[in-house]
């Protein structure tokens, strides 16, 4: 079942004034200026670049644009500067936490 289909399923199993709801607030997101689509982009080629190369960025801000490293910074605006001066209209921005492989626990 297509996730259309899952949702039209549990309208129609509404009672009749709740599909009433549902339909004039479904109808208004079509008709508001106000809500705005934003594309978004497939993450996966920075997603595996990060998982590769962490080790050697913990504790720092990183932008990367597909399979490139664009600026790494521990100050995070300064890597977000970096990235618009490079021409990056949207930087992917991450902070990369280092890998520790005990919790801290306070009191112990």
């Amino acid at each position: 079942m297509s996730l259309e289909a899952a949702i039209l399923d549990r309208v129609r199993r509404l009672p009749p004034t709740k599909q009433e709801q549902v339909l004039r607030f479904a109808d208004g997101l079509q008709q508001d200026p106000t809500v705005k689509m934003v594309p978004s982009r497939d993450r996966r080629r920075e997603m595996n670049w990060i998982r590769e190369n962490r080790a050697g960025y913990a504790d720092q801000w990183i932008v990367v644009d597909g399979d490139r490293l664009i600026a790494a910074n521990v100050d995070g605006h300064k890597a977000f500067a970096a990235a618009k001066a490079a021409g990056i209209d949207v930087p992917f921005l991450v902070h990369v936490l280092p890998e520790d492989s005990l919790p801290f626990v306070p009191g112990w």
